[in-house]
């Protein structure tokens, strides 16, 4: 495993709830501060999930233990997972200018991506800003191929934000 190879690496996993038209987003990455090198090592990605099937594939994919920092958007979702499936979940913080402030952070990150990754490959390379009705940019993503990337927010946010975690 990656974290024997380099004990210094600082585990960090996000998840993005979705359900009918997006997918239920979680990603495992580790972070190295010193060198700024994030590593995308897992992800699930998947339409239809409860919350039921979510704790089930994040405990069958080894990482039951990891602390998670999931879209606060739902905190009834949040308090399921963490109340009734057992994981060390809490609600991104998110506040004025999260996103952009996120991205600019991360985009002074070198991101080293397992193949396994597929869908963080397309995210990625899908991911747009939005733009005005001029055709001018916004400092705002579009609402598309944007769902690992914002699990990814969440899993980095207090190291952007410089907070330390509690639950």
């Amino acid at each position: 495993e990656i974290r024997k190879k380099h004990p210094s690496l600082k585990t960090c996993t996000g998840l993005d709830f979705g359900y009918i038209n997006d997918p239920s987003a979680y990603i495992v990455c580790y972070l190295d501060l010193q060198s700024k090198d994030l590593f995308v090592y897992d992800e699930i990605y998947q339409t239809g999930l409860s919350n039921q099937r979510i704790a089930g594939l994040i405990k069958r994919s080894g990482y039951g233990k990891e602390k998670i920092t999931a879209d606060s958007a739902e905190p009834k979702s949040i308090d399921e997972l963490h109340n009734v499936h057992h994981l060390r979940i809490k609600g991104a913080k998110k506040g004025k200018d999260s996103i952009a402030n996120g991205i600019q952070w991360i985009q002074d990150l070198k991101i080293h991506v397992h193949p396994r990754c597929v869908n963080f490959v397309t995210e990625i390379s899908n991911y747009t800003w939005d733009t005005d009705r001029f055709g001018k940019r916004l400092n705002v993503p579009i609402d598309d191929f944007n769902h690992l990337m914002d699990a990814m927010r969440y899993a980095l946010e207090d190291y952007i934000t410089g907070s330390a975690w509690i639950y």
